[in-house]
Formats: C-alpha cells, sequence, structure tokens
C-alpha cells in the first residue's frame, strides 16, 4: 500500500475547485476536464487513504473513528459530483461541492483520529448505524448543492447575467425536482440512523447513559426531526415555489453541517464526554465471536 496522506487529495481538490472557479469568467471546454482529471486524481489519492487506515485499524472506516467517517462523507461527495459531471456538463456543481468537501476534510484533522474501543460489540449494528447516517447525510449534502445552483440560477436569470459565464445549469424545474428527491431520499436513511442509534444505546446500558448526554447525539437528533418536518411538508403539503423549496433545504443542509461536523469538532476541542470523540469511555472488552 502506498503511503498516502491528507495532503495528496487536499492539493488535487483545491486545484479542481480553482479551475472551476476560472470557468466563470472563461469558456475553455477544456478546464472542465482538467477539473475532472484533478479531481479523479484527489478521489483516487482519497481511496488510498481510506484503505490504508482501514487496514491499520482492521475496521471499516465508518467504524474507525470520527476523521474517517468524516473522510468517507467527502468521498462520497466527491465521488457524485465526479459523476454527475461526466454525464451532463450543465450541472456545475463543484462551485459548491468544492468548498463542502474543503470543509469536511478540514474538520477530519480536527476531531480524533484514534480508534474508539466502544465499537467492539454489536459491530454489525453499529456498521448498519454509520452507513445509514453517512448515506443521509449524503444525500442531504447533495440537496444543499442542487439548492444553492437553484438560488444561483435564479439570480442568474432574474438578473441577466447569462452571456458573461462560461458556465451553463440546468433549468430551475429539473433543479427544483432533483432538490425535492434529495429531501424525500434522506429522510428514510437519517430515520434507520437514529433508530439503530436507539437500539444501539438499549443493548449497551454504558453506551446509552453516554449516548442521551452526547452533544452529537442530541444534535442529530434535533437535526433529524427537523428533516422529518422537512419531510412531512413536501408529501402534504400543496405545491410550493421552488425557491422556497431551495431556501428550505439550503437552511436545512447547513444547519445539518453544523450538527453534524461543528458539534463532532467541538467535542474534540472542548474534551466533552463523547461517543464520537476521545472524550468517549474506553472501555477494552474482548472482541466478540
Amino acid at each position: 500500500m502506498p503511503n498516502v496522506n491528507l495532503s495528496c487529495f487536499l492539493l488535487s481538490y483545491l486545484v479542481a475547485f480553482g479551475l472551476d472557479v476560472a470557468r466563470l469568467r472563461s469558456k475553455l471546454a477544456w478546464s472542465r476536464w482538467v477539473a475532472i482529471l484533478f479531481g479523479g486524481a484527489g478521489l483516487l489519492a482519497h481511496t488510498l487513504y481510506l484503505l490504508l487506515r482501514s487496514s491499520q485499524s482492521q475496521l471499516p472506516p465508518l467504524l474507525s473513528s470520527a476523521h474517517d467517517w468524516l473522510l468517507v462523507l467527502a468521498w462520497l461527495a466527491v465521488l457524485t459530483h465526479l459523476f454527475v459531471s461526466l454525464l451532463d456538463a450543465t450541472i456545475a456543481s463543484g462551485l459548491v461541492v468544492w468548498p463542502i468537501v474543503l470543509a469536511l476534510v478540514g474538520a477530519s484533522y480536527l476531531v480524533t483520529s484514534s480508534q474508539s474501543q466502544v465499537l467492539d460489540f454489536h459491530r454489525g449494528w453499529k456498521m448498519l448505524h454509520a452507513a445509514m447516517l453517512v448515506l443521509g447525510t449524503a444525500t442531504i449534502l447533495l440537496g444543499l448543492v442542487l439548492s444553492l445552483l437553484y438560488l444561483w440560477q435564479h439570480r442568474r436569470l432574474k438578473g441577466g447575467q447569462m452571456r458573461n459565464s462560461g458556465l451553463t445549469l440546468p433549468s430551475l424545474e429539473r433543479l427544483e425536482r432533483f432538490n425535492r428527491w434529495s429531501i424525500l431520499v434522506s429522510v428514510p436513511f437519517l430515520t434507520f440512523g437514529v433508530a439503530t442509534g436507539v437500539l444501539l444505546s438499549f443493548l449497551n446500558d454504558d453506551d446509552a447513559r453516554l449516548a442521551w448526554a452526547d452533544p452529537v447525539v442530541l444534535g442529530g437528533s434535533v437535526m433529524w426531526l427537523l428533516m422529518c418536518g422537512l419531510f412531512a411538508w413536501l408529501l402534504t403539503g400543496q405545491r410550493t415555489p421552488g425557491r422556497q423549496v431551495a431556501w428550505l433545504t439550503a437552511w436545512s443542509g447547513g444547519f445539518l453541517l453544523f450538527m453534524m461536523v461543528g458539534l463532532q469538532v467541538l467535542t474534540e476541542v472542548t474534551r466533552m464526554p463523547s461517543l464520537h470523540g476521545t472524550g468517549a469511555k474506553q472501555q477494552v472488552r474482548p472482541m466478540a465471536k
């Protein structure tokens, strides 16, 4: 396994972001492909880094540490962006995706990279719990990207700014439809993630006492309730303007980033007791057979 560190893919992502920004004023088609090339190189290094971490910890990245969990979330965001960019050149998602990815990678520097010993029991349930949460979070981040693109496109159309840019964006109707689906898909994932988390707290009394006082758990629960409210409103409410849905999704996605990332960094910096940081009670137990 080659020696790969965070700077290998962080620099690639920075270059890809710079090239996407340059496309705002340039109409050179090659800049898009060079941005995809740098993004793909970064994704390859990113993948190797996660595999190396997994090999060292003998755990999947989702269970290894908060550091790896954030990097998996960033990896999913990059993978989705590159896939969409190859399929459709009109979805200029890099201008929104790359800042989010860079923020996630930066946050991974600030949280613990140490393996948590509380993961020894019920590993299958904990893998399901972590996977549902990361998929739900990634889908909400996708909604955040789509909502910001919608608001940007709405402003460009209203201000007549289409001619001076080297970028094109999909229609407002298309962005609105994708945005709604991202919310409708994300909430079931989050619900399964919360439900398995509650189950795990009952399976382990020691973890339960810490979980209900964990800022990350409490913040995530508030976020889930808000997303459920938005989910119900989209399903049962009357047809609302896409701009209103975009603003609600943008606020929800921003709140999600604060709850899922900001609170993890906060608990790490302040050393607050948390199942997701070094403040967690380290219980050394024999591995379940």
